[in-house]
């Protein structure tokens, strides 16, 4: 047991009557879609998930609390739909934690298809992002139809046996539009003065309380500033809770600005921690203030704790990448747990529009289908099994087929592990990436994993070794720019990397290629000093960054002063830089070093000589299709699942 080790985290917290086993809070996430406004198997897995990994608080997401406040679809709270979330809340109770709904409002931010009778709107008459009509704002009756929308969405949701209700005060929605003197402009009595514009906020919580009772455990999720000039700060809020702490227990503590609320991995740790020790140290609010973004590791949700921030710490990502944190924590695996990327991937717009996933954590979403992961057990026939290739992929595939009782040999042409990711150990940027990297490398040589490094893998190898299934998961190797004159004086972007004399006395660095790989590769240079000029033949750069990634990638290029040419069609490579054309002109950037990055090509010939043998042969990662972590960690994990079926 780790207690000792985690004191503060591990504590246990008595909150209006309910006991939390310790200090951690599954934030709320609406990661998955109702069917005709119908919480589905999948999004009761996921949360049964976050409850048997140990978190004391998991948070049924984004429960929109009526007509006129959905920016999503809708989850339809009916008499014919309580056995759903009934359920939902059961099955999170049966692993001793206590369940949470989510209470939103979209104010001005309301999407109209997702709204029936009642069209969006705000403190303000204002423009919709979504269509350009306009909405209007709210009268008081509107107000208090509000009111009673939340009232009737909280007693629903505690009705249908959920502890509590976790009102959603931030993030921009409808009450941090009240509360912000950015966005509320208003004349009468709910705008002006601070103390107006927390009058409608408080009105809200009034009308729960007054419906739940005062036994009734209740949330909130605020946002701790605007991180804007003008905008409301961590000492207003600390004002505002003084005054709302009569109607609730706790409170979740975030930031209005989207990269921080959803911080990418250019932001630092905990980005929001600053905010609950100004509130939490204020003297002016005596109820538990937790604190949410980027808190990602049990040692640092400790110091949070223990160092007064915080008295508690509500992760989201974290508890994707690996649910049983709390429970490795406690017993002391803490080398087990699996490092959230904040890659942003679960959130990315395809996964958002579609079925989720987690780059890191193939199981996540899909325990309805596929069970927990200690659930999917041993194989049914034992098998040996060559893994060919040791990145992300063929390690994921020889942990897995290792953990399912299969003898396993992993060969890797280099002399050590890591494959493509090994660049992290010397960028100055991607340490969540690092971190990954050498999680999965220490966990590779503790398994029960045969490791032959120095091994080129040819079909007699395969042959000599005896085995009965090869994973090839052999990888990629960086595409040239040979269309371009000179080509053969400029290095790839991965060669700074392994060979960092490349960069010693040059300045003037230009980048061709903008994707995702050239673009980091740019910032990571930025990072260090250089002048950096990236070339882009497509019209957008980085067009495989997506989602709220790629609102965090824009901002950290706009601090790292990235210099970023699109429309440009790279003709020559000289001694002093590169020509190029663009917009009809012919233009020279000049540089001391020229580097590219302009797409892999996977190394999958030794499949078709593989093809040829009596084992069963399954292709993954790059070496199927060059891409990102997710699809290398997915191949090879599915790849190992299949191995020994029958």
């Amino acid at each position: 047991m780790s207690k000792k080790e985690f004191p503060n985290l591990l504590s246990p917290l008595k909150v209006r009557g309910h006991i939390l086993k310790n200090r951690i809070m599954s934030a709320p996430n609406m990661l998955f879609h109702t069917v005709d406004g119908r919480p589905t198997d999948y999004y009761t897995g996921y949360l049964e998930h976050k409850a048997r990994g140990g978190a004391a608080i998991v948070n049924l997401g984004e429960v929109s609390v009526g007509d006129g406040g959905n920016h999503t679809p809708e989850m339809i709270k009916n008499r014919d739909n309580l056995p759903l979330f009934a359920e939902l809340a059961a099955a999170i109770h049966e692993h001793g934690a206590i369940a949470s709904a989510e209470l939103t409002h979209g104010g001005m931010r309301g999407k109209p298809e997702f709204n029936r009778e009642i069209m969006p709107m705000g403190p303000v008459e204002s423009v919709c992002m979504y269509d350009g009509k306009t909405y209007r704002a709210l009268e008081k009756e509107d107000m208090e139809l509000i009111c009673k929308q939340y009232a009737d969405t909280a007693e629903y949701m505690i009705s249908a046996g959920f502890d509590t209700v976790h009102v959603h005060f931030g993030h921009g929605w409808l009450p941090a539009q009240f509360l912000s003197p950015l966005v509320n402009t208003r004349t009468d009595e709910f705008g002006g003065s601070f103390e107006n514009r927390m009058r409608f906020p408080m009105m809200i919580l009034k009308a729960v309380r007054e419906r739940l009772g005062k036994d009734r455990l209740i949330m909130m999720r605020l946002s701790g500033s605007e991180r804007a000039e003008g905008g409301f700060t961590a000492e207003d809020m600390a004002e505002f809770l003084s005054h709302a702490q009569e109607y609730i227990d706790l409170v979740e503590v975030s930031c209005e600005v989207f990269t921080y609320n959803m911080a990418s991995t250019y932001r630092p740790l905990g980005v929001n921690t600053e905010f609950s020790e100004i509130i939490k140290k204020s003297g002016k609010v005596h109820i538990p203030v937790y604190t949410v973004g980027s808190v990602i590791y049990p040692e640092q949700a400790e110091e949070i704790i223990a160092s007064g921030k915080a008295d508690g710490v509500s992760m989201s990502r974290a508890l994707i990448a690996d649910p049983y944190l709390p429970e490795k924590a406690l017993l002391g695996k803490t080398n087990d747990i699996t490092p959230c990327l904040r890659c942003l991937n679960c959130t990315d717009g395809d996964n958002a529009d579609r079925h989720f996933m987690c780059s890191v954590n193939p199981l996540i979403g899909r325990e309805a289908r596929l069970g927990f992961g200690e659930d999917i057990g041993k194989a049914k026939v034992k098998k040996t099994v060559l893994v060919i290739g040791g990145g992300i992929s063929g390690m994921e595939a020889a942990i897995t087929a290792a953990e399912r009782g299969h003898e396993i040999i992993l060969c890797e042409k280099s002399d050590k592990l890591g494959g493509l990711l090994n660049f992290t150990d010397t960028d100055s940027l991607k340490h969540d990436l690092r971190r990954y990297k050498d999680f999965m490398v220490a966990k590779t040589l503790r398994s029960k994993i045969e490791v032959m490094l120095n091994t080129e893998a040819t079909a007699e190898l395969v042959k000599e070794l005896g085995v009965t299934d090869v994973i090839l998961a052999a990888g990629s190797v960086p595409k040239a720019p040979t269309y371009i004159k000179g080509y053969e004086k400029a290095y790839h972007a991965m060669d700074m990397y392994l060979n960092p004399a490349l960069l010693e006395g040059k300045k003037n660095i230009v980048m061709i290629g903008g994707g995702l790989v050239g673009t980091e590769a740019g910032l990571h240079l930025r990072n260090l000093g250089y002048e950096v000029t990236v070339l882009e033949l497509d019209e957008r750069a980085f067009r495989d960054a997506r989602g709220v990634y790629l609102f965090g990638l824009m901002q950290t290029i706009d601090e790292q002063k990235l210099n970023i040419i699109t429309g440009a069609k790279c003709t020559e490579i000289t001694e002093g830089g590169v020509t190029y054309e663009k917009d009809g002109e012919t233009l020279t950037a000049n540089a001391d070093l020229v580097l590219y990055a302009v797409g892999m090509q996977s190394c999958d010939e030794l499949y078709f000589d593989l093809a040829e043998l009596e084992v069963k042969l399954a292709i993954t990662g790059d070496c199927k299709k060059p891409g990102k972590v997710t699809g290398a960690v997915h191949d090879g994990f599915f790849a190992a699942l299949d191995v020994g079926r029958i």
